[in-house]
C-alpha cells in the first residue's frame, strides 16, 4: 500500500536506509539534503520503505504543487527491487489531488510509458572518465580543441580549493543578471547551504580557474555514488575570450580520468550550453520530467504563480 506522508511523518532513519539501498539512489533524495532544498517536503511511501518518492512541495497564494527544487537533478521512485511502469504510474495516481500542478524530474530507473501524457523529455551528456585522458580528448569536438588551445596561450591556471561563495558570487555578477535567470536571494541561500553540506561529507569539488590571480571562471562538481555531476558554474563575461569554461572541464577531465567515475553534465534547456557539454565527447540521453496539472482551467495560473 502506498501512504502519503507528510514531513513530520517521515522517519529520517528508515529513509535514508531505503535510499542507500536503493538500485537508483542518489544523493538529491538524502534526507538532510532534500530538507534543505525543500523544507517541509513530503513523501510517497509503500509499506515499509519498500519504495520510496520524495514530494518536494511549495504553496502560493494557497495553490499548492509539486516542484522540482532547483539544484536537485533528479528524483522520483526509488527502490532495493526493479521498478516497472506500473509502479511508477501508481506512485502518480497517488499523489493526493491538493497538489494542483507537479513539475518533478525523475531519475532514469523510473519508466514512463503508463504517463508519457504527463511527462516531457529532457536531454543531458554523460561521459565516462574511467579512460585515459588521450582517450577522451581524442573525442573532443575539433571547436573544443582549437577553444582549449586558445586558453592555454593565457597562462590560466586551475585551482581546487577556491571557495563555494567565490563560485556562487562569480555567476551572480555575470549570468545571474539576466533577465532569463530565475534565481532569488533565497535560492542562493539554499544552494550555499547544500554546497556546505556536501562539501562536510566530501562530496563537493570547488574549482576555478585563474587569470593574473583573479578567478574567472568556476565550478562546483557534486560527487553522487559513482557519478559527478557539474552541477553549478559561473564565468566572468568579461573574460569570455579566454574561454575559460572550456580549461576548466578539460582540466577536470584530465585530473579525473582512468577514475571509475561517470561525468553528467546535467542537462541544459539552453542550447549553447547544451552544445559546450556535447563537445567534450559526452553521450547524449533522455530523462523523463513530470509535467501536470490537476485541473486544466488552473494550468496558466500555476504558472503565473510560479514566475512571481
Amino acid at each position: 500500500m502506498i501512504r502519503f506522508l507528510k514531513h513530520s511523518e517521515i522517519d529520517k532513519d528508515r529513509w535514508n536506509r531505503a535510499l542507500q539501498g536503493s538500485l537508483n539512489a542518489t544523493i538529491f533524495a538524502d534526507f538532510d539534503l532534500l530538507s534543505i532544498s525543500s523544507p517541509g517536503w513530503c513523501a510517497l511511501v509503500e509499506d515499509d520503505y519498500r519504495a520510496i518518492m520524495p514530494l518536494p512541495v511549495r504553496t502560493k497564494f494557497s495553490v499548492k504543487y509539486i516542484f522540482n527544487p532547483f539544484f536537485s537533478s533528479r528524483l522520483g521512485i526509488f527502490s532495493a527491487e526493479n521498478i516497472n511502469a506500473e509502479k511508477v504510474k501508481s506512485f502518480v495516481d497517488a499523489i493526493p489531488p491538493k497538489f494542483r500542478q507537479v513539475d518533478l524530474i525523475l531519475n532514469r530507473q523510473n519508466p514512463t510509458e503508463y504517463i508519457k501524457d504527463k511527462v516531457i523529455t529532457l536531454t543531458s551528456h554523460l561521459l565516462s572518465l574511467n579512460q585515459s585522458y588521450d582517450t577522451i580528448s581524442g573525442n573532443y569536438s575539433q571547436n573544443t580543441k582549437r577553444n582549449i588551445k586558445s586558453a592555454q596561450k593565457y597562462g590560466l591556471t586551475f585551482r581546487e580549493d577556491v571557495s563555494i561563495k567565490q563560485i556562487i558570487r562569480l555567476f551572480k555578477e555575470n549570468r545571474g543578471r539576466k533577465k532569463y535567470v530565475h534565481y532569488k536571494k533565497a535560492d542562493y541561500v539554499t544552494l550555499m547551504k547544500m554546497s556546505r553540506n556536501a562539501y562536510s561529507r566530501g562530496l563537493l569539488d570547488c574549482i576555478g580557474v585563474f587569470f593574473d590571480n583573479k578567478m574567472i571562471a568556476g565550478a562546483l562538481f557534486l560527487k553522487d555514488c559513482q557519478r559527478t555531476w557539474f552541477w553549478f558554474s559561473g564565468r566572468d563575461s568579461s573574460h569570455a575570450d579566454k574561454k575559460p569554461m572550456f580549461y576548466l572541464i578539460d582540466e577536470y577531465i584530465k585530473s579525473h580520468s582512468q577514475e571509475p567515475l561517470l561525468l553528467d553534465f546535467n542537462g541544459s534547456m539552453n542550447e549553447n550550453v547544451a552544445r559546450l557539454y556535447k563537445s567534450f565527447g559526452g553521450q547524449a540521453y533522455d530523462f523523463k520530467m513530470i509535467n501536470h496539472t490537476q485541473d486544466f482551467y488552473l494550468g496558466k495560473l500555476i504558472k503565473l504563480y510560479k514566475s512571481i
